[in-house]
């Protein structure tokens, strides 16, 4: 990546301005850099690694994505398939998913729900390329972002908590359920599971939380009433890109009993 005549010494004292305050526009007027430029050096020399996952098939298509992700910086993984992801694959954290739509479409024939469970609390954007051309079309639905990997990048993917791909599968049950802030609340929220599976579940809220707090659940439908343990593990706010506004739950501490009846709820619902 070329760095427009700039020593690496001095690019980093521009990225230190910018964490000191200074806006953007302002950095880029002083120096003659364009934005884009800018957020590819935040990118490579930034200190803060931004990790992708692209899902595309083996193809021509493939490096090209491959070649245009490397030059926004980032650490890429890729999978050509939804179902053989590599244990590699799933030991790490991402903060975006990139989906290639002839992949996508593919996989949707096979499996549509699965697909979506998988991808469902990342930001996510589509790729196609131009057989044509070769130009590579982006698609992504927060109106705030531009039309250009970089944008998708900058815009949506730096600032999102990196999460794990998941392994378990949720089905929609909804289940009815009061959510406590600690063991003993005396006000918990009542609320339903959107989905749910042995280890978590998404329940509707529209309170303010933080990912990473934990949170202590009961189930009206489960014979065992001791709450169960649970971290936040995603946040959906009200209002935010036409998603059911929720919380994302990792189940942490549950008894053989809970374990079981979770397990019976889940394997009953097709």
């Amino acid at each position: 990546m070329k760095s427009s005549g700039f020593r690496e010494e001095q690019i980093r004292d521009i990225l230190e301005q910018a964490r000191k305050g200074v806006r953007t526009a302002e950095l880029c007027r002083l120096h003659g850099i364009s934005e884009t430029t800018f957020h590819l050096w935040r990118n490579k020399y930034g200190g803060k690694t931004v990790r992708v996952l692209l899902f595309v098939q083996e193809g021509r298509a493939r490096q090209k994505y491959l070649d245009a992700l490397a030059e926004c910086g980032v650490e890429i993984y890729v999978s050509s398939s939804f179902h053989d992801l590599s244990e590699e694959i799933c030991s790490h954290c991402y903060h975006g998913l990139f989906l290639d739509l002839p992949t996508k479409m593919k996989a949707l024939r096979e499996n549509k729900a699965y697909v979506y469970h998988l991808v469902e609390k990342f930001p996510l954007s589509h790729l196609q390329m131009d057989e044509q051309t070769g130009e590579i079309r982006c698609y992504h639905f927060n109106k705030k972002s531009g039309s250009t990997l970089l944008d998708f990048i900058n815009n949506q993917c730096r600032d999102f908590i990196p999460q794990r791909i998941r392994e378990d599968t949720r089905k929609r049950i909804h289940l009815h359920i009061l959510v406590c802030k600690n063991p003993d609340d005396p006000r918990p929220e009542r609320s339903v599971t959107e989905n749910i599976s042995p280890g978590g579940c998404f329940v509707f809220s529209s309170r303010r939380r933080k990912e990473g707090s934990e949170v202590w659940l009961r189930f009206r439908e489960m014979p065992d009433l001791q709450p169960i343990h649970a971290q936040i593990r995603a946040v959906v706010k009200w209002g935010e890109n036409r998603q059911l506004p929720g919380i994302g739950l990792q189940f942490v501490d549950l008894s053989h009993t809970q374990v079981g009846e979770l397990a019976k709820i889940v394997q009953s619902t097709k």
